[in-house]
């Protein structure tokens, strides 16, 4: 391929393309390997191609009940899939995927599961009847199998229970949200932002990645043209701000990383649709009302988010792994030619060397270990004055919260105090949780910021492992005089591919950009993955999408039960006046979150995210270098063998070995302009 070739996968059908293509070299990549007996790279070339071949984008649908996301869905698929009502209708996950055969198949709290004729779908998944709604109530998720050009796309849609509904019904949704690509957030343009939506981005959605959220602002056509671009440009400003406020509050407004973050974010994707009107027009084949709706420009921003942004990552990976294998591949071919043409007691000084530096590695890797571990438990230290602190911003939560809250002497009569305590303790927790959820998120930030930093100091250890590398393969070097005239097989195809002389260090370029990636999680490299590391640090060490201060769901499971439940009413209701009325409740509260404290392990819980991350990045690296280091010792060793029994290359295994030189050549530069490629897209804004 041409060095000015440009990439375009920002569509379905040519991301598709483009994974099918690297699968297929990866498969002819594991081929080779097997058959150069490189065990570890061929088993680890399998799992990645395993992996890519179940990769499919999952797209949630996500918003309050009755701004229309059962009616978007259906307007996406282009025909009434989901049901849809004027009433709250969706009571749990519904999952659209493609079959040919169109089927339900519902599964059920239980672990049962049940296949349903498509018809029956509302029976099992709505509030639209009393018995419909007790039968949701023990369905976990509905997955709707249905022949849909959009779901034929490798693309999974998922309705969720619409948010303020219920409680339970907006815990179904957040359950969803870690598991995700995308989220879609409906929003009515009638009435755009309740303060429960606020509440909701602010303290659920925005706490990690804007980029993977389109904002669809729905019921559009019943404003003018001016009025359309006036509410989503006030809808646009407001989440920007929103995003703004919350990052500054987790990372600190004049920190480094906010300023990167900053840099990155761009403007939240906000556009404005008429999704029934959308529906309509794909059900009439109406080009015209469908341009109306404005929705063909909803499905391109969804379309190129899910290929271009989060494919671009999936595509990075494979294109890394076909770096990184297909140099160990060419690698282990220099190696075998030059050592048959080797005597035998130069073959032996330079095989103990290169055994002498494997393991001179693995010593480093081990040292490198140690630091890691160091660093883990450095940014645990310093984490400590946030959680001895934890329970104490908590506590104070609370107690503003019941300082503030306003009560009259009507409130303390009997029959209403109840309702006032029910809404107070409901207004504690929801203000707790808020709290707990901000002081997680900066204790997930720092320890973002560990692990970045740790990724810059391994940069030596990198460049050394290279270095090492490098030599083991020059302790092989052989003038290609003697090669030729022993029948060497690979300078010409290397000179033809790559346009360079010398064999030493000549993919040295290429095995940096592969193993770099893969040692640091397998995304675009060493400096990429610092760069976004607050955006991309989940997907290295298993954090999760939208939210990634896990851990405060450990210290606050089941909090709404206990800290509801727990709470004497009946000693306040003789109480005349108000402060001596919140002052007995606060002693209340006080020792609850006392109790609490002394049962919690939270701080526990911490420490094993700490150690859990850092633990993530060591055993990456284990895997990737022991990947190349146990075959390069396989190869020395077959060569080791080999050059006992005085066996020579046949013309056969000559031809062999140049074939696949060759084709293995031209994989690595066309897949290294696709690499550049990907690179430039995920470090857009450096």
């Amino acid at each position: 391929m041409e060095q000015t070739q440009t990439y375009e996968f920002s569509s379905y059908a040519s991301f598709r393309e483009t994974i099918n293509d690297l699968t297929d070299s990866l498969a002819q990549l594991q081929e080779y390997a097997s058959s150069l007996n490189l065990a570890n790279t061929a088993r680890s070339i399998g799992d990645v191609i395993e992996k890519a071949a179940n990769e499919h984008f999952e797209v949630a649908i996500v918003g309050e009940f009755k701004r229309g996301k059962s009616t978007l869905i259906n307007a996406i698929l282009g025909q009434e899939v989901l049901p849809a009502d004027v009433l709250p209708a969706t009571a749990t996950l519904n999952r659209v995927t493609y079959s040919k055969e169109p089927y339900v198949v519902v599964e059920y709290k239980d672990g049962t599961s049940e296949r349903v004729d498509i018809n029956r779908l509302a029976e099992y998944v709505t509030k639209l009847s009393f018995d419909s709604e007790k039968k949701a109530e023990t369905v976990r998720e509905a997955t709707v199998y249905y022949d849909t050009a959009f779901c034929r796309n490798n693309v999974d849609i998922i309705d969720t229970p619409g948010l303020n509904d219920d409680e339970q019904m907006t815990n179904v949704t957040m359950s969803i949200l870690p598991e995700i690509d995308a989220a879609v957030f409906v929003i009515s343009a009638n009435s755009p932002f309740s303060q429960f939506e606020k509440d909701f981005l602010e303290n659920k959605m925005l706490t990690s990645d804007l980029g993977r959220i389109i904002f669809a602002v729905n019921c559009f056509g019943t404003f003018s043209k001016e009025d359309e671009d006036r509410i989503v440009e006030t809808v646009e400003k407001r989440i920007g701000s929103y995003v703004m406020d919350k990052a500054k509050k987790v990372m600190g407004e004049n920190s480094k990383e906010f300023a990167v973050y900053k840099r990155k974010i761009g403007k939240p994707k906000v556009i404005g649709v008429y999704a029934k009107k959308a529906l309509m027009a794909k059900e009439s084949g109406d080009d015209q009302m469908l341009t109306e709706s404005n929705f063909p420009v909803f499905e391109s921003v969804l379309e190129t988010m899910l290929t271009k942004e989060r494919g671009s990552i999936t595509l990075q990976i494979l294109a890394n792994k076909i770096i990184s294998s297909g140099s160990e591949i060419i690698n282990s071919i220099v190696i075998h030619e030059n050592a048959l043409v080797m005597e035998n007691d130069e073959f032996m000084e330079k095989y103990q060397i290169a055994i002498d530096e494997i393991e001179d590695i693995r010593t480093k890797k081990r040292e490198e270990f140690v630091r890691i571990n160091n660093a883990a438990n450095q940014v645990f230290e310093k984490l400590q004055p946030i959680l001895d602190e934890y329970w104490v911003k908590i506590e104070e939560t609370a107690m503003q919260v019941i300082d503030e809250y306003p009560m009259s002497a009507e409130d303390l009569k009997r029959e209403k105090l109840k309702v006032v305590y029910e809404k107070l303790t409901l207004k504690i927790k929801e203000n707790i949780e808020n709290k707990a959820q901000l002081i997680c998120e900066q204790i997930q930030n720092d320890i973002n910021i560990g692990l970045s930093e740790e990724a810059v100091r391994l940069q030596s250890f990198q460049d050394e492992f290279f270095e090492s590398l490098n030599r083991i393969q020059e302790l092989f070097y052989v003038e290609p005089e003697k090669r030729a005239r022993n029948g060497g097989v690979v300078d010409s195809v290397i000179g033809s591919v790559i346009g360079t002389g010398g064999i030493g260090g000549l993919f040295i370029g290429f095995r940096e950009a592969g193993i770099k990636g893969a040692l640091l999680g397998g995304l675009t490299g060493l400096t990429t993955w610092v760069a976004t590391s607050f955006l991309l640090v989940t997907a290295v060490v298993g954090g999760a999408f939208l939210t990634p201060a896990g851990i405060c769901l450990m210290a606050l499971a089941g909090f709404a039960g206990t800290f509801t439940g727990k709470f004497a009413v009946d000693k306040f209701l003789v109480e005349e006046r108000i402060e001596k009325y919140k002052h007995g409740l606060k002693q209340n509260v006080s020792k609850q979150f006392h109790e609490m404290k002394i049962n919690s392990d939270f701080t526990e819980s911490v420490r094993q995210q700490v150690m859990n991350s850092f633990t993530g990045l060591k055993n990456q690296i284990e895997q990737e270098t022991e990947i190349i280091l146990q075959d390069t010792q396989r190869t020395l060793d077959d060569l080791n063998e080999t050059k006992k029994q005085k066996k020579e290359m046949s013309d056969n295994e000559k031809f062999r070995l140049q074939s696949i030189a060759e084709n293995v050549g031209e994989m690595l530069a066309s897949t290294y302009n696709l690499h550049q490629a990907l690179t430039d897209i995920l470090s857009d804004g450096e």
